[in-house]
């Protein structure tokens, strides 16, 4: 799997504004103070460590795209014949891919 960086879309939150209910909002506008005015939308802040971020964006950007020990021993069983999966877990794929309902 990999991971697009490119495109955050994601901001760190503005200092000392934590929005959450009962917590002061130094800049005056209300929010955070628990008043009882609601706008009708739900809304979401992400707050987070740049430097944390950038640590596992390189971490994840580090690991191979595919796993080769697991492929090759998956072609070794193959290869074989010696892979074998149950029945009921491929009838059960089938019919997730299907859209039908398992049970």
């Amino acid at each position: 799997m990999r991971v697009d960086f490119t495109t955050s879309g994601l901001e760190p939150p503005e200092k000392g504004r934590t929005g959450r209910v009962g917590h002061t909002d130094p800049t005056g506008t209300g929010a955070g103070t628990g008043s009882s005015s609601v706008s009708g939308a739900d809304q979401t802040r992400f707050s987070f460590d740049q430097t944390r971020v950038q640590s596992l964006e390189a971490h994840v950007l580090a690991q191979p795209e595919i796993r080769e020990a697991k492929v090759q021993s998956l072609q070794q069983v193959i290869g074989k014949g010696e892979y074998s999966v149950p029945a009921s877990l491929v009838a059960d794929a089938l019919v997730s891919e299907l859209g039908g309902v398992t049970g």
